[in-house]
Formats: C-alpha cells, sequence, structure tokens
C-alpha cells in the first residue's frame, strides 16, 4: 500500500491521483495537495506501472500521507482513470487530479463549501489557469474574482461541452455521496473521453455548481496526452465529431432546435479541422491533406465549406493563430 491509509468509513474528501511514469511533475503535484488549507482525507496515487523513479518519489513524500495503489500491469490513461473512479463511493467529496497539475491551496475548501448545501450526485469545477513545464502561465493570466460558486444551468454545460469546451479533469470536486459513479470514462476515445464524460455525469447530476476563479492549474508539455495524440488522426480529429454528436443527444429541447444545433456543431468540427490543417500544412503538408479529407468525408460539403469559410474571415479580421500551437 503506502505511508497510511484511513478508513473509507472516516474519510470526508479524498483526492486520487491517477499516475503512469510521473516523475518530472508529480513532486509539485503532491505539494500543491498537501498546501491546501483543508486537506483531503486520503491521498491516493493509483500507479499504472510506472518504470521511472514514480514509486520512489511517493514513497519519500512526507508532506501528507499517500497511499500506493500499483496496477498489476499498465492499462492506459483512461482505464486508470476509471480505476480511480472506483473510489469515488469511499468518500463523501471524491477528487480526481492528474499527475502534472496543480490545485492551488484553497481549491478543496473552496470547492465542499460551494457544494456543502447540494444534494448527491452534484459536483462544482472552478476556472483553470494553463502553465507550461516550468510552472509560468501560458494563454494569459486569469484573473481571480474572488466569488464563490454559483448554480450553472445543465443546458448550458452540456452546450458547452458539446461544443468541446470541456471542464479540466483537476477542476471538478463530486459529491458522490458515497455511492458509485454513474458513469465512466470512455477508452476508445483517447483525446475527447473528459468532455463525453462530464457530459454524461452532468446528464446524471442534481446541482452543478461554478466556481469563477482559477483554482487549477493546468500544465501543457511536450508528453501529455495532447501532444502524444496530435499525430493520431481518428483521436486528435475524427473522434471530436463523435464526441460532439453524443453530448448533443443529452440535452433536452425540440426537434427544430436539435437540427440547428447539429447543423452548428457539423459547422465548428469543420472549422476546429480547418484550423488543425493549419497547423500542420507547413511542416506536415501529407498529415494536413489527411485532416481535410478526414473531415469531407464526415460531414456534407455545405457544413465543411462554411466551417472553413468561417475560420478563413477569421483569419482576415484576427489573423491565423500562431503557427505550430497545442490545440487545447
Amino acid at each position: 500500500m503506502g505511508h497510511q491509509t484511513s478508513s473509507s468509513a472516516s474519510s470526508e474528501i479524498i483526492t486520487v491521483i491517477p499516475v503512469y511514469n510521473g516523475e518530472h511533475y508529480l513532486q509539485a503535484t503532491l505539494e500543491s495537495v498537501a498546501r491546501q488549507t483543508r486537506r483531503p482525507d486520503r491521498l491516493l496515487i493509483i500507479d499504472d506501472g510506472s518504470t521511472d523513479g514514480t514509486e520512489e518519489l511517493v514513497r519519500a513524500f512526507k508532506d501528507i500521507p499517500c497511499e500506493w495503489h500499483p496496477n498489476p500491469q499498465n492499462l492506459g490513461l483512461f482505464p486508470n482513470l476509471n480505476k480511480a473512479l472506483e473510489k469515488a463511493n469511499e468518500a463523501e467529496y471524491f477528487h480526481l487530479l492528474l499527475a502534472d497539475d496543480l490545485v492551488v491551496p484553497e481549491f478543496i475548501e473552496t470547492s465542499c463549501q460551494a457544494l456543502k448545501d447540494a444534494p448527491p450526485l452534484s459536483f462544482s469545477w472552478s476556472d483553470i489557469q494553463w502553465i507550461n513545464a516550468e510552472g509560468r502561465h501560458t494563454k494569459g493570466t486569469v484573473v481571480d474574482s474572488g466569488r464563490p460558486g454559483a448554480p450553472f444551468s445543465q443546458r448550458t454545460f452540456l452546450t458547452q461541452e458539446s461544443e468541446l469546451q470541456s471542464v479540466s479533469v483537476g477542476s471538478v470536486m463530486i459529491r458522490t455521496g458515497r455511492q458509485p459513479l454513474p458513469c465512466r470514462f470512455r477508452t476508445d476515445l483517447p483525446q475527447v473521453a473528459d468532455c463525453v464524460f462530464y457530459g454524461e455525469l452532468a446528464s446524471h447530476a442534481k446541482s452543478l455548481i461554478h466556481i469563477p476563479r482559477p483554482l487549477c492549474h493546468i500544465r501543457t508539455h511536450a508528453t501529455n496526452m495532447t501532444s502524444k495524440n496530435i499525430q493520431n488522426l481518428k483521436a486528435w480529429v475524427t473522434d471530436e465529431w463523435i464526441a460532439m454528436q453524443e453530448t448533443a443527444q443529452r440535452i433536452q429541447e425540440g426537434t427544430l432546435q436539435r437540427w440547428l444545433r447539429h447543423q452548428k456543431l457539423r459547422c465548428l468540427f469543420a472549422a476546429r479541422s480547418k484550423v488543425k490543417e493549419q497547423w500542420m500544412e507547413r511542416n506536415q503538408p501529407e498529415y494536413a491533406q489527411q485532416i481535410r479529407k478526414a473531415t469531407r468525408s464526415a460531414l456534407p460539403l455545405p457544413h465543411f465549406l462554411l466551417g472553413r469559410l468561417s475560420v478563413a474571415l477569421r483569419d482576415l479580421i484576427k489573423g491565423r493563430n500562431v503557427e505550430g500551437q497545442t490545440p487545447s
């Protein structure tokens, strides 16, 4: 096991960190949990067969007790996240944190306070701050409004998820009521399974609460999942259309509204794919061509052209995206 375990019956809050070869960033992640103004009652590390110094790092960490839970064999990111979800019924509040992300000291206390009057199953999420491998802010600094959490429309949330404006894993606190979660991450969508998961979770939730403060820091680096998936056409491009459709189906609306939403999402998918094509066309022109063909085969011609036209107009007005910028 690890340094210390606690009875699940006495645990109000648990944080679970799934990890694979996380020695470069896990120390900072553990430190961010240890600095919480309200620490979790249990901190679990679900290791997916790391071959680096991850285990030694965890066992040497003394600032907060850690439980070491190794998988018998490597499962992969989303299967390991699902292993972490199996712990959701062992506490009233469940927090899933990726091994390269950080939470600011008030995250747990603020999140649980936002959910204290919400019935299970409910969840909150905070705004995020993007950081790079060295921990410096990227994509601009997000201002902390200091405002408390507020109820958020399920319809609006599902709309955002269907448009791939997904919440980030580490920013979410779930009030489970010590019950198992009703859904899992899809393992066949390695880039967009989080969008589908949180859309499905929201469709079951009794209350959604948004905390307009950057209480979670999301790290981008050369070895994270997005960077790895860029060369996987299905994961990086065509799976997006699957995720969009699946999440949109959970929105309760009339036939006409559903039809209009579907047309909008088709154009949005075409636009997103066009931007990815632009990012690749200088250094990987053949791959850019593959992106174009895959997108065209998934869409009717009018939506394909309208999406590309919207990107061209945006480029004309605002200028093109920075070349080589990694998409979120």
